[in-house]
């Protein structure tokens, strides 16, 4: 299976996701045009304020991550309509400790990607590839 997208070549979910096939599938990274792709696009990462205090201070932030994937044959055949995976995470946020909760936020962001890699395995392992299919 090749894997792009029209995300830079060393993006943290491009680099996630190949890693991830290699590491827990029997499927194989290729880079010709032979093999299978897996498109990875519209990569989007955002905050949301769920509660103020009563200063009207930010007390907690919902965090979003969205990436669409499709699968295609080496012909450009869809083999899954286009899906679109999302995650979220609520984060408290802590103005006497800035600092730290940023890391927090950046790590949470972290694990979100990571969340959106294995529910985008998940998906992919209920489609069956035949690259027979075209003999019948």
């Amino acid at each position: 299976m090749k894997v792009e997208g029209n995300l830079l070549e060393n993006n943290p979910l491009l680099v996630a996701m190949k890693n991830a096939l290699g590491s827990q599938t029997d499927i194989q990274i290729q880079e010709s045009g032979e093999a299978p792709r897996l498109i990875l696009y519209g990569e989007q990462s955002d905050s949301q304020v769920l509660s103020v205090t009563s200063t009207g201070k930010v007390d907690e932030y919902l965090l979003k991550y969205v990436v669409s994937f499709r699968l295609m044959d080496k012909d450009g055949k869809l083999l899954s309509e286009p899906q679109t995976v999302r995650v979220q995470r609520e984060h408290q946020f802590d103005r006497l400790n800035v600092l730290a909760k940023e890391r927090e936020e950046q790590d949470l962001r972290r694990a979100m990607q990571r969340d959106a890699v294995q529910q985008i395995l998940r998906r992919l392992s209920r489609v069956i590839i035949n690259p027979n299919a075209d003999e019948r």
